[in-house]
């Protein structure tokens, strides 16, 4: 039970959090920080949709998992990109990745629970 409260908290946490951030790279408020990376701007509406979508598919995995699971997987393979971006493409130093890596890392935890 207490794994389940924990995987729900999370997944509502997520949601918002994906979300937000989502509906800010879609509004262009991150148009800069894409052009640094090289690349194109269609990019910012691919990038929030999928963050906006997997939000979406947190919040509707708390009651149909199977959405938990695949939004798992999107979410976590998009912070995945971002963290290899920000590390190959922008040459940034590996600490401004961090935040991407646990992201992902909590995208695959819900996606696990809701696998096994």
């Amino acid at each position: 039970m207490a794994m389940f409260i924990f995987i729900t908290v999370l997944q509502i946490l997520l949601g918002l959090f994906f979300l937000f951030t989502g509906s800010k790279i879609i509004s262009g408020k991150m148009a800069d920080e894409f052009k640094r990376f090289g690349l194109p701007s269609f990019f910012n509406v691919l990038t929030g949709s999928f963050e906006i979508v997997g939000a979406i598919g947190m919040i509707v995995g708390i009651w149909i998992p199977v959405f938990a699971l695949l939004a798992g997987l999107l979410l976590g393979g998009t912070m995945l990109a971002g963290a290899f971006t920000l590390i190959v493409l922008a040459k940034d130093p590996i600490q401004k990745a961090i935040p991407a890596l646990v992201l992902f890392i909590l995208g695959m935890i819900v996606s696990m629970y809701h696998f096994f």
